[in-house]
């Protein structure tokens, strides 16, 4: 076990206060942002961006873990690092970090280590600023938190509208490279608006990146948001998410996209994980899903794991879903213990796609 000290300010005896941390695994090592506030958390100061050495981390190395740090100023915020998955990136592939800014920007940023030493060599460039469609932050970008309605209840709560989505997936099919990563949306930031969620896939991102799709999953008047994405080995894409309004309990649904359809499109059906029975007030606040993820499967490169939180009455304690799916033609369940098995996604030979 390491402990890192991340409050340094550089300034003796100022220290910072870090928020909304993001780890993400790549080939050489556990990438991390994280949000720099200053000690009484209310003043943002930096955004600080960290490698941490892979086989220090595995070997549990006696003479210390070889990291390097570097400090994103220019009032960004949010960073999030690319997620390994499936085969390896190139030798000497840096690691990327990136963000959204409305109306149209997708920010990228290249985490280069060239050495690991010690001394640690390393490089951060960026952003390269990518054009994506339009989009509204929903809650004029998280400034007014009460945003989703509920069922019952004149409670709203937060759709976290600011920042990109968990995780940025980066996938190598054949030597084409891409980043994979959603957050919610609006057409107007003014509370009220539904939200949807916008997803894209970033290709070439180490020469020169380009928004090779994009899409936005908003089929009906329901607020859609705290999105969570991965992909398969076979190119397939799986969107989990939250899902309530005024007309029904928050509820944990997902709809993804086979390798052949129409770029931009989500052809495999909204399905539902589970339907809440309840809202939620008081206790809790505004906060809702913070820990949603979608994962694939590393035995199988093919079943997609989800989790999300629900509620089951209202005012009650969040419960928390764990269900898992294919998109592919192996329909069968992956090995050893899981929580709840839902069967392939029936690809039909006329989908309704968003």
């Amino acid at each position: 076990m390491y402990t890192i000290d991340v409050s340094d300010s550089g300034t003796p005896g100022v220290y910072l206060f870090n928020d909304y941390p993001k780890l993400a695994v790549w080939a050489d090592g556990i990438y991390m942002s994280a949000d720099m506030f200053d000690a009484t958390g209310s003043t943002l100061q930096t955004v600080r961006v960290f490698a941490f050495n892979r086989d220090d981390l595995v070997s549990g190395a006696p003479t210390g873990l070889r990291s390097g740090v570097f400090d994103v100023y220019g009032g960004y915020i949010h960073l999030l690092p690319s997620n390994l998955r499936g085969a390896l990136p190139p030798p000497g592939t840096p690691n990327f970090f990136a963000s959204i800014d409305e109306p149209n920007l997708l920010r990228l940023w290249k985490f280069q280590v060239t050495s690991w030493g010690p001394p640690v060599i390393a490089s951060l460039t960026g952003p390269t600023n990518l054009a994506v469609n339009g989009f509204a932050m929903p809650c004029y970008a998280a400034s007014i938190w009460l945003c989703v309605p509920q069922l019952g209840v004149d409670q709203r709560v937060d759709a976290l509208g600011d920042r990109l989505m968990m995780q940025l997936q980066y996938r190598n099919f054949g030597g084409v490279e891409s980043l994979w990563v959603n957050h919610s949306v609006a057409a107007n930031a003014a509370v009220g608006s539904p939200i949807g969620v916008r997803w894209y896939e970033i290709r070439t991102p180490n020469g020169s990146p380009t928004v090779y799709q994009q899409g936005t999953f908003q089929p009906d008047s329901n607020y859609r948001w705290m999105g969570s994405l991965a992909i398969d080995g076979q190119g397939n894409m799986a969107l989990g998410y939250s899902i309530s309004s005024a007309n029904m309990y928050p509820a944990i649904r997902y709809a993804g996209r086979w390798a052949t359809d129409p770029l931009g499109k989500l052809c495999a059906p909204e399905t539902s994980l589970i339907e809440g029975t309840g809202s939620q007030t008081g206790t809790y606040g505004y906060r809702w899903g913070d820990y949603s993820a979608m994962t694939i499967d590393p035995t199988d490169d093919q079943t997609f794991w989800y989790t999300n939180q629900y509620l089951a009455t209202t005012s009650g304690s969040w419960r928390t879903r764990i269900g898992s799916f294919k998109l592919s033609n192996n329909a069968a369940p992956p090995a050893g213990a899981y929580i709840y098995y839902f069967p392939i996604v029936a690809n039909s030979a006329s989908p309704v796609c968003h």
